[in-house]
């Protein structure tokens, strides 16, 4: 997935996850608490919604040299935005309901959210997941990891006039290092300057290519949707979200 990354330990990415589609990978995704996984809406453009509980499953990776220690949950209810645009991937996000809660522990953690926007005020930024390590390349067995720049919208947008304001772009300017197929859905991380906690900025969207020089990353930007996620329509779903 990731491109001019290296490997990573999941207890450095312990909101990490692995969406599983009939028992082949998917997508990325984050722990937003014990019962809800954050992703992207792109990622079941093609599913069908009464399959979800029987198909999709949640797995969790903790491995080390002497022990791999999996969880897997099964997915109840996928939600995807009501304005997702398959087109050019406006709205791409998405939120899985698991059939039983996460054992949260040290090695698996919430991510946090935030609604700074400001670039300026982040700094640290990386981005994780299993896809491909070079283009057509295959599924990479183990967790990557890639340190990126989040760029202005304005510059992204100059060489990408299809971004919108409900998405970021990050990458690195000589190229070489980016997300790529396989690691959509998976989480964009950022610390504010002077702090340590982690906070997703990103969800991994789309790109014109992987890691091409001067041609950013594409995000969902997770700030615009704080409401959608803390308080959505379909509250009624329990359990809840935020406790």
């Amino acid at each position: 997935k990731i491109m001019g990354g290296e490997p990573a330990d999941i207890t450095e990415f312990p909101w990490q996850v692995n969406i599983f589609d009939q028992g082949r990978h998917l997508c990325g995704g984050s722990i937003l608490s014990e019962w809800w996984i954050l992703s992207a809406s792109h990622c079941f453009i093609n599913k069908n919604i009464f399959e979800i509980r029987s198909t999709l499953e949640i797995i969790h990776e903790n491995r080390n040299d002497i022990t791999m220690n999996l969880t897997r949950i099964k997915v109840d209810k996928l939600i995807t935005h009501p304005y997702f645009d398959s087109w050019i991937l406006d709205n791409d996000i998405a939120l899985l309901l698991l059939q039983s809660p996460f054992n949260l522990s040290v090695t698996k953690v919430p991510i946090c959210l935030s609604e700074v926007t400001d670039i300026h005020r982040w700094r640290n930024c990386w981005v994780s997941g299993w896809g491909l390590t070079i283009p057509l390349g295959g599924v990479h067995q183990e967790l990557q990891k890639v340190n990126i720049q989040l760029v202005k919208w304005r510059k992204c947008s100059n060489i990408m006039p299809m971004v919108t304001r409900n998405m970021l772009c990050a990458g690195n300017a000589h190229g070489g290092k980016d997300a790529c197929q396989g690691d959509s859905g998976g989480p964009l991380v950022c610390q504010k300057k002077n702090k340590n906690i982690w906070y997703q900025l990103g969800i991994v969207s789309w790109g014109v290519g992987c890691g091409r020089k001067n041609v950013p990353g594409v995000y969902t930007k997770v700030a615009n949707y704080l409401a959608w996620v803390k308080h959505p329509p379909w509250a009624q779903l329990q359990p809840r979200l935020v406790p």
